[in-house]
């Protein structure tokens, strides 16, 4: 061994004293001295002397070599002579030392190689066979024109030798070998004679390779597979006739498939959106992969790990599910002797394609976000930061990809350190060392594998009972996890749960195709179940298909959004502990109500399952209670079903969906706050709930209503069947054909989209011709005057003494205002029916009130862990969570009353004063400074610009389009669709959202932001005027005053009231103090 190791001192010793430094020599030995890391050379010889096999006496003269020439440093080199001479020879006893490493004493490595000649250093890796981007699977990767064949690779520590493997015909690609575990054979995807995408095996004897699936139908393709511990294999496929739906279905979708070669039998195993990638065999049996998915999520950055059973049972989020780093996670493989980490390839959406960063996961420490990330590689000590950025590699190097672990520490992996570099292989490890296995000017290599025995996983038997055709779900208590953060137990009543049915290839799919800020899939309603009164809840569900749910209130209203799906396999029970519950943290087995009954059957929505389409679920409500008022005529907007715009859009969905506050087709990645977009926070509700003349919804209509804002209020609910007609793919017409194979390869589970939509317009017509219906006219107003001495009146400029600061934290300070004693007329006559009949009311006492609004600076000094996030974006393309909203100056937002009430406890305690919440009272009386006028500033029609942060002209500014969306120009055609958004367009207070409040003037009392900004708590219930604080039981809601910069002035009066629930953290909503004595 000696003898050995010193030959190889001398040949891989490339210096010569004397010899000329020319440019490209020159250039080579200063590039890998950048990787010369004498400290992870040292960790990496000190963890080798443990394993067996290392010899490192007869290394250690190397070690103390290498020490010496490090010491001494190698100045002077581009001179040529001893200094480049040290050099050279520094890095070969590195290369000596690392090779060493006994994980590659078989010496062998099987690894797939492309000639790529004169543009070897340019390539990226679609020039090595992977796709184009990163949202695309292989069946839209370049198929031939390559130059590529797998080999071996041997005498690894020496001068490496070649050997074909296998070389393709036609010039056809290679892509994702696995090495099977006995050592011998390699799966590997290429083409068939036909051009279609195949798996294939080959030994590594060099004998040949045999395609491993038997092509069963004409038109599909498989390729990015797994061995499974039984012999049979998993690839992914086409099966779905999926396309993807921000590219309008331009690339197919791959889903997942179990093949056994013994009996030819198939089985799709996903129903997924959007791609999966990468499946592999886990220690424990299991597979992992990546999957792709954005029902309503930011589509940049939602490629998730997943992990199933080889059967598709207990398929769940591994990691990266609710967080937006990173982008991207591919070539996952789990790391030997290790029961959860794994390593992974982090990529962006756009930008460079496949490679990027190399980072060891461990979803045991976190399931998402750096939390769960063990290191970079190769930079052990440098902290991984939380970069939310769509190209997220571009310009990084090291590009990494397709790494290969050989223990948990050490790893084979494709490279190209530099931009001008070459596509080798290369030995990394968890101490930073990089080292050149293989490169040669004018190739590439990727993939490549240790040709070495392995143990083979357990194999875990089917628990899929094929003569079913449902699965059941158990869920032991809805209110566990983040998910119903904050809800009182016993709030959830029912589930509403609904499947998707997702594009089809080349066909318009896009973000506007199902409505306006809608979403890009069909929702089909299921049907709902009641949960019991702890929580818990059994129901049965039709198997394969993709199933999201969303939990709902005692009005049947949805209080969280799942924005993804789950997919019970025939027969299986599908258990979850409760809503986004915590992996790692142990459940603990209860006995609970559900599970001593038998599981409930869904009550299927009247007239049976469909998609949720406007023209017929919504409608049909406009019908009955709207159009006789709005008929077109007068001011009222139109709303009756009539003729569609050049988009489809009809006529009364273009004039309703403005009232709807919903998420749109790309929310938050992180798990929203409960109620984020409750029905009670539309403009639509809010004014039917306080008596839009008289109307009077049925109980179902209301249910109809909910469901359509919980659907992000779509239009349409199809995809255009005569568009996808004339868009054959593979030569077969796209709608039957998805439901031939869903029925064939999918337990019969084909779903017919187009005759649920006509079954149930029969189902209607049936019901006969709908009356509109005129609402009763409500008795007439009658305002009685009432007066208030002294009011109202003209603040005289008050003194140093009417102002107070309270020291929060160390520089954090909240200023407060002297707020007198008086009375003042309560209320008005002139807005929404709760704010009348009015009252006279005494504030007895002066107090103190906050010139401001809580800002997220001060709530932080005493509640450190809240986090105000964003507010929402338009359109699609999302390349940060929306508009920043939690800076220091801001308002805090999406804090509960409950919330705030324990920041006034908090600073009670810390200051000895009573601070709490005011009265909405005190709030009005605070607002008015004297004035009983609709604004403090004026009536109605004020100029609020320089005094208020209401919604006006800058509003328009949502209306946005691109990638990273900015405002639209007035002349795109798309315009007129995304300015829809409420406002005053007359005004312009040069805001688009909340900011600091004293950019605007303070009314006569000193206070800021009472009208807009944001609206704010009080402490009062919400009950009917006449006013009082005194009631002999709690109300169900908390009244919050004052308007935001979301809503128009007739909303954000001195007299406008709103309610929300105490526990309800609302995105427009914070609140201000005031200090009792």
């Amino acid at each position: 061994m000696k003898n050995m190791l010193l030959t190889a001192l001398v040949s891989l010793s490339l210096s010569v004293s004397g010899q000329t430094a020319t440019p490209d020599r020159l250039a080579a030995v200063q590039s890998e001295l950048e990787w010369l890391n004498m400290d992870a050379i040292r960790l990496a010889f000190a963890d080798m002397k443990g394993m067996k096999g290392f010899d490192a006496v007869a290394l250690q003269p190397a070690m103390d070599e290498l020490e010496q020439l490090a010491k001494e440093g190698f100045v002077g080199i581009d001179k040529g002579g001893a200094a480049l001479a040290a050099a050279e020879r520094a890095l070969a006893l590195k290369q000596t030392i690392l090779l060493s490493n006994p994980l590659l004493n078989g010496d062998k490595i099987v690894a797939a190689r492309f000639i790529l000649g004169d543009n070897a250093r340019q390539a990226m890796a679609p020039e090595l066979g992977t796709q184009a981007n990163n949202w695309s699977n292989q069946e839209s990767a370049r198929r031939r024109g390559f130059d590529a064949e797998i080999v071996e690779l041997s005498n690894l520590r020496g001068k490496t030798s070649l050997r074909t493997v296998f070389k393709p015909a036609d010039s056809a690609s290679i892509a994702d070998l696995k090495l099977h575990w006995d050592g011998n054979r390699v799966m590997f995807t290429s083409l068939m004679p036909d051009n279609r995408w195949n798996l294939f095996e080959a030994p590594l004897d060099g004998s040949g390779a045999k395609p491993l699936m038997e092509m069963l139908e004409p038109d599909l393709e498989f390729y990015d597979g797994t061995w499974l511990a039984d012999g049979r294999l998993i690839a992914v496929s086409n099966i779905g006739y999926q396309g993807v739906p921000c590219v309008s279905g331009d690339d197919p979708v791959g889903n997942m498939i179990l093949y056994n070669p013994a009996d030819k039998n198939m089985r799709r195993l996903t129903f997924d959106q959007d791609a999966n990638w990468n499946p592999v065999v886990m220690h424990n049996g299991r597979v992992m992969y990546t999957r792709w998915e954005y029902t309503d999520l930011t589509h940049y950055y939602s490629r998730i790990v997943m992990h199933t059973n080889p059967d598709g049972t207990e398929n769940k989020a591994l990691f990266g599910s609710g967080s937006m780093f990173p982008n991207s996670t591919f070539d996952v493989q789990p790391l030997p002797g290790h029961s959860s980490a794994f390593a992974g390839i982090i990529s962006g959406h756009h930008g460079i394609a496949r490679s990027g960063r190399l980072l060891l996961f461990d979803p045991m420490k976190a399931r998402k976000g750096i939390a769960g990330v063990m290191q970079e590689m190769p930079y052990r000590n440098r902290p991984v930061k939380d970069l939310i950025k769509d190209e997220l590699v571009n310009g990084v190097w090291p590009q990494f990809i397709k790494p290969s672990p050989l223990s948990d520490k050490y790893f084979l992996v494709s490279a190209k350190l530099s931009e001008d570099d070459l596509w080798g292989i290369y030995l990394v490890d968890v101490y930073d060392n990089v080292t050149c296995l293989q490169k040669a000017e004018g190739e590439g290599y990727i993939s490549p594998l240790v040709v070495r025995k392995t143990t083979t996983p357990p194999a875990i038997p089917d628990r899929v009972k094929l003569n079913e055709k449902e699965a059941t779900v158990f869920i032991q208590d809805i209110y566990e996890g983040e998910g119903l953060r904050g809800v009182p137990r016993g709030t959830v009543k029912s589930l509403r749960l609904h499947a998707y049915e997702y594009a089809y290839v080349k066909t318009v799919s896009d973000h506007n195709w199902q409505g306006i800020q809608s979403g890009w899939d069909i929702k089909r309603i299921l049907g709902t179940v009641p949960v019991e009164d702890d929580g818990s809840v059994m129901f049965k569900i039709p198997a394969n298909t993709p199933v999201s749910i969303q939990p709902l209130d005692d009005d049947g209203a949805a209080m969280q959004w799942m924005r993804s799906w789950f997919t019970g396999q025939p027969g299986e029970i599908v258990s979850c502990v409760g809503c986004h519950e915590d992996q790692n943290r142990l459940p603990i087995p209860k006995r609970v109500a559900a599970s001593q009954k038998p599981p409930l059957k869904l009550t299927l929505p009247e007239g049976g399952i469909r998609s949720f389409t406007f023209d017929l679920e919504m409608q049909p409500v406009l019908d009955r209670a709207c159009i006789a008022c709005h008929n077109g005529e007068g001011r009222a907007f139109d709303l009756r079903d009539g003729q569609k715009d050049k988009r489809g859009y009809g006529t009364s969905y273009l004039n309703i969906h403005p009232y709807i506050h919903r998420q749109g087709p790309e929310a938050d990645m992180l798990v929203l706050q409960p109620y984020e977009y409750h029905a009670n926070t539309s403009e639509l509700v809010r004014i039917l709930k306080k008596g839009h003349y008289n109307v009077q919804l049925t109980g179902k209509e209301w249910k109809t209503l909910y469901n359509w804002i919980d659907y992000n209020a779509p239009d349409k609910g199809f995809f255009q069947a005569d568009t996808i007609t004339s868009f054959p793919y593979k030569g077969y017409p796209q709608i039957d054909r998805r439901i031939e194979l869903t029925n064939k390869y999918g337990n019969g589970m084909g779903v017919d989209w187009k005759q649920e939509i006509t079954d149930y317009a029969a189902y209607l017509k049936a019901q006969g011709n709908i009356t509109p219906v005129r609402p009763e006219p409500l008795p007439p107003v009658m305002p009685k005057e009432i007066k208030a001495k002294g009011w109202p009146f003209h603040v005289v400029a008050t003194g140093k003494d009417s102002r107070m600061e309270v020291e929060l934290a160390s520089g954090v300070k909240l200023t407060f205002v002297r707020i007198p004693a008086g009375e003042f007329v309560m209320g008005s006559y002139k807005g929404e029916a709760d704010a009348r009949p009015i009252s006279k009311v005494k504030i007895n006492k002066p107090f103190w009130m906050a010139e401001v609004e809580v800002t997220n600076e001060q709530y932080a000094a005493l509640c450190p862990d809240h986090d105000s996030r964003y507010v929402d974006q338009l359109w699609k393309d999302h390349t940060r969570p929306g508009y920043v909203a939690n800076a220091p100056f801001q308002p805090v937002i999406r804090v509960s009353y409950e919330d705030a009430q324990t920041y006034c406890r908090l600073l009670s305690e810390k200051t000895g004063r009573r601070i709490t919440l005011p009265t909405e009272a005190q709030w009005e009386w605070a607002c008015r400074a004297g004035s009983d006028t609709d604004f403090w500033f004026g009536n109605l029609n004020a100029d609020f610009g320089s005094k208020e942060n209401l919604a006006d002209a800058s509003t328009t500014d949502f209306a946005v389009s691109g990638i990273d969306p900015q405002p639209m120009k007035k002349e795109s055609s798309w315009y007129p669709y995304y300015s829809y958004l409420p406002k005053s367009a007359d005004v312009n207070d040069g805001n688009m959202i909340q900011t600091d409040s004293k950019s605007y003037e303070a009314n006569p009392f000193g206070l800021y932001g009472m009208h807009g900004n944001i609206a704010e708590w009080t402490r009062s219930d919400y009950r009917p005027y006449p006013y009082t604080e005194k009631a002999s039981a709690p109300a169900a809601y908390k009244v919050v005053r004052g308007g935001s910069c979301f809503e128009r002035p007739k909303f954000s009066t001195a007299y406008a009231r709103k309610a929300y629930y105490p526990w309800q953290r609302v995105f427009n909503v914070g609140f201000r103090l005031i200090i009792e004595e």
